[in-house]
């Protein structure tokens, strides 16, 4: 994960760490943007016209090298109590010595070796098979200097074809949009096979931005000040980290008028409630490598916590996020693809951070275990009925709610199909006679515990039609 660790980067990488025991995290990576920069120590200037910055500058809005050791340090305090609930959750020891500076000197640069380019190399070389999946919350560079320095030692001799092959074939490149030129520039120009999405093109800041409009209204209030406070702020001492709307902690290189200046009613960022959501930018840039059960990480084209991905129509091996979706109340919506998970997300958070304070596994809420029994992928006639049948248990003994629904975007069949008990885990499906060979539909068992606070997983069934 590389980050220019600003305001939003920084919330985005607290809801990170609590989820690291579902993801082999092998460095996390201090990166420049257009928007951060360090300088290189020796007051080089650095100049482009076309940035915020109108006039030759050594350093741009740089928060520094220290935040994220910081904020591991807070998630050591309560790293024994996240073993009670998942043993997989890494030690301290081990995410503080796979921080690395990587380029930081200037927007764009990618001219030297870092430990940071080093750390990214040497894991795209490695003998594992699995994708690495390359998180970009600033700018591109230090991946970029890390292929370079790649093709800058095998380029011309016998081995390149195959070290070609092996980084396209392995790297899969996440982009929180384009901060810095280095993509367009030179990783889709040398290494054009390796797939990459931009997450950013179809949302900003996880809400943030306009934080009310891709969000259902029963999803609002978790983003209220009132909630985050007490399922946030006052969790633990990571959560009390988090940056909000009007808190008064500017990060160093910011001014309060970027983040959350309650007197200001110009900024970016349209004014609310003091202690409300502010922003999680790069959120979507991980939330889709979770197992929450939509299988998004099978397939971007389903669809899940971080956005409903397609194929750009003019690049090759480039996808972006999905065109808009309608919400519960039938308005075409953009960024509903994550919007419409706003609430479940919002709450696994929340508990997460209560396994940081509590001892005791039965304690603390724990998301319930959805099996679909009659397979996830079933083929279907037209005008045919299919049977569905699930169990659903809770490691906490909570009681549960169950609900099959069509998700009709991630789906190619246009019209709805017939659920004969959505609330039953043993129901039937009518598939219409008018759905044609090829097309598919795809069926979400969506589960809530009654735990505090509640969560949520799911199973996603695909229909496909067949002739």
């Amino acid at each position: 994960m590389t980050t220019d660790i600003e305001t939003d980067d920084y919330n985005s990488l607290i809801r990170y760490l609590l989820y690291t025991n579902e993801v082999d995290t092998v460095a996390i990576v201090y990166t420049s943007s257009r928007y951060h920069f360090a300088g290189d120590g020796r007051g080089t200037k650095f100049f482009l016209p076309d940035r915020e910055y109108d006039e030759p500058v050594t350093s741009w809005r740089w928060t520094g090298t220290q935040h994220i050791q910081d904020l591991v340090a807070e998630y050591a305090k309560g790293y024994r109590n996240l073993l009670v609930h998942d043993h997989r959750y890494p030690s301290p020891e081990h995410l503080l010595s796979i921080v690395k500076v990587g380029n930081v000197a200037f927007e764009g640069e990618m001219a030297t070796d870092t430990e940071g380019s080093n750390a990214i190399a040497k894991a795209l070389l490695d003998d594992r098979d699995d994708p690495l999946y390359l998180q970009v919350w600033g700018g591109c560079n230090t991946i970029a200097r890390a292929l370079m320095a790649i093709e800058e030692r095998f380029r011309g001799t016998a081995r390149w074809p195959e070290i070609y092959e092996k980084v396209s074939g392995k790297a899969v490149i996440t982009m929180q949009g384009k901060q810095d030129d280095t993509y367009d520039e030179y990783i889709s120009v040398v290494w054009p096979d390796i797939v990459t999405t931009d997450a950013g093109s179809g949302v900003w800041g996880f809400y943030g931005r306009h934080s009310t409009k891709p969000v259902d209204p029963e999803a609002l209030s978790y983003f209220d000040g009132r909630w985050i406070v007490a399922n946030i702020l006052e969790s633990s001492p990571l959560g009390g980290k988090y940056r909000v709307w009007g808190d008064g902690r500017a990060m160093a290189g910011d001014p309060l008028d970027i983040f959350g200046d309650l007197t200001d009613t110009s900024g970016w960022l349209p004014p609310r409630g003091r202690f409300d959501f502010l922003s999680e930018g790069d959120n979507p840039a991980f939330l889709y490598l979770l197992d929450t059960g939509l299988r998004s990480l099978e397939d971007w084209t389903y669809g899940g916590w971080g956005h409903r991905i397609v194929q750009a129509s003019t690049t090759p091996n480039y996808w972006i996020c999905g065109p808009a979706e309608r919400n519960q109340a039938g308005d075409l919506v953009e960024g509903y693809s994550s919007g419409r998970w706003a609430k479940a997300a919002q709450l696994d958070f929340a508990a997460r951070l209560t396994w940081l304070t509590t001892a005791r596994f039965a304690d603390a809420n724990h998301h319930p275990v959805v099996t679909v029994h009659s397979g996830l992928d079933v083929s279907a006639r037209p005008g045919a009925t299919i049977a569905l049948c699930a169990t659903v248990d809770d490691p906490d003994g909570d009681s549960v709610t169950t609900t099959w629904w069509q998700y009709r975007e991630a789906g190619t069949f246009p019209g709805e199909v017939d659920i004969a008990d959505s609330a039953a885990l043993r129901t039937t499906v009518s598939i219409p006679p008018d759905a044609t060979p090829g097309d598919t539909v795809h069926l979400i068992l969506e589960a809530t515990d009654q735990g505090n606070p509640p969560l949520t997983r799911y199973q996603r069934v695909v229909v496909r039609v067949v002739p």
